[in-house]
């Protein structure tokens, strides 16, 4: 087991993607902390998790706020020990029009979670980090690259996800830390679920993929806990795209 007596910290753990990379790093060995804001939803995931792994520590909070996240980053070091590896998986996806009366709501809420959210955590972690030489893999989106219609904050706040993971493995590389993202595809969750249950639209999608497929949370886990290991030493600053060659098309 590759993670044995490593903390892993994943935030958005509660369902989909991040379910999937605690659960993957929690069969390795590691201790994982899974936060999220969604306190029931977590449990019973944490409950599922924990039948892997016992040293899970479930954690409700939103990223969003820095100062929370502060509080968790010290909650994790006393109940697990400093951080080796922060997941910075949470978002939000607000679908509509530019000029739609909740447009500015749609905007301020999504750069808050899916773009502050990994810099409070990162902020927070990386006291710990510099002293466990460890890591951070974020998670950003194939719409890092790609724009897509009715979602600019989304678009927008995935591409300041990559930006924000160059300038953090410039900052932290000296520390031995590195940093790196992925950038899933249409992934098999509730967020996408809409468009992956209307044929014609996920056709058309699938039409740009070269592999003819969606993506499944445990491709991205695969994928996270590749960046994470000593497999990946050498490699920081980069976006790794899981997303079947749609980012090649």
């Amino acid at each position: 087991m590759s993670f044995e007596g490593k903390t892993v910290v994943v935030t958005g753990a509660a369902q989909g993607i991040g379910l999937a990379i605690s659960h993957r790093f929690a069969s390795e060995g590691a201790r994982v902390a899974m936060i999220d804001v969604e306190a029931l939803r977590l449990r019973k995931s944490a409950a599922v998790v924990r039948a892997h792994g016992p040293d899970i520590l479930e954690i409700v909070a939103d990223v969003s706020d820095n100062l929370i996240m502060h509080d968790v980053a010290l909650r994790v070091a006393s109940r697990l020990g400093k951080c080796d590896v922060l997941v910075s998986n949470a978002g939000v996806l607000l679908r509509g029009d530019l000029l739609a009366s909740d447009a500015l709501a749609h905007w301020q809420r999504t750069m808050a979670v899916n773009l502050d959210g990994c810099f409070n955590a990162a902020q927070a972690f990386t006291p710990q980090l510099k002293t466990t030489r460890g890591c951070i893999v974020n998670v950003a989106s194939i719409h890092a690259y790609v724009a897509v219609r009715n979602s600019v904050a989304y678009t927008a706040s995935k591409g300041g996800v990559k930006q924000l993971t160059q300038a953090l493995a410039l900052e932290l590389g000296a520390d031995g830390v590195r940093v790196n993202a992925v950038a899933p595809g249409i992934t098999d969750t509730d967020m996408t679920s809409s468009m992956r249950s209307d044929p014609v639209a996920l056709e058309a999608f699938l039409a740009r993929v070269p592999l003819h497929r969606t993506t499944h949370p445990d491709d991205v886990a695969n994928a996270v806990r590749f960046l994470a290991s000593q497999e990946a030493a050498c490699i920081s600053g980069v976006t790794l795209p899981v997303d079947g060659g749609y980012c090649a098309t």
